[in-house]
């Protein structure tokens, strides 16, 4: 359930400096190393408030993941909903491209941590369905026969998906130096037309 979810604003909030303290200590002591009291205490808050909201610290790290994993799913749902006539060869990024960038930006840091730094599986995997099937849903708008594709469906699904994912964490781990619009403009090229100005092979412009 999302943090935002039908909660009072109060909640929310706490839930929020108990979420970014976490972060910030794992990105400076590694996970295991933390308790709770460090938890509360860096989001200055006690004990007895942390125990109302979470079980211990893994809840904490775990419902941070879910949430974060769910609001980009309903951000990027009805994006991709509302752009069902996008152009995928107009040299624009799709919606869902933009918002991407934009929502890891807003929350760098939680990734750079999750991501990069003390790497989880277990979000790295919920990423990796979450990008995995609005890739299976563009590709099938692009591409809806099979007769359309020089290699197989699932071959190329995890071709690009890796690629996003690597990029991703290339962008952050480099201090995000390109902007999110720039970035979608530029992942939507490679899925797309490869890195080449021209034909390698021919010379040609495209």
């Amino acid at each position: 359930m999302s943090i935002k979810n039908n909660l009072d604003p109060r909640v929310i909030r706490t839930r929020f400096m108990l979420r970014d303290a976490l972060i910030a200590l794992i990105g400076e002591q590694g996970y295991e190393k933390i308790t709770v009291r460090d938890i509360a205490s860096r989001a200055s808050l006690n004990r007895a408030t942390f125990y109302l909201h979470y079980r211990d610290k893994q809840d904490l790290m775990e419902q941070s993941m879910d949430d974060t994993l769910k609001e980009l799913v309903d951000g990027l749902q009805p994006l991709f909903e509302d752009a069902s006539e996008f152009r995928f060869d107009g040299g624009k990024p799709h919606p869902t491209f933009v918002w991407l960038f934009e929502e890891i930006a807003r929350h760098a840091r939680f990734y750079q941590v999750v991501l990069g730094e003390q790497r989880m599986p277990y979000f790295t995997r919920g990423l990796t369905d979450v990008i995995t099937g609005f890739v299976t849903k563009g590709l099938g708008t692009v591409a809806p026969e099979e007769r359309q594709l020089a290699v197989p469906r699932e071959m190329l699904v995890s071709y690009v998906v890796s690629a996003f994912l690597g990029v991703i964490l290339w962008w952050l781990q480099s201090g995000m130096p390109y902007t999110a619009p720039y970035m979608a403009e530029k992942l939507m090229r490679l899925a797309t037309r490869g890195p080449y100005v021209d034909d390698p092979f021919t010379g040609a412009k495209e």
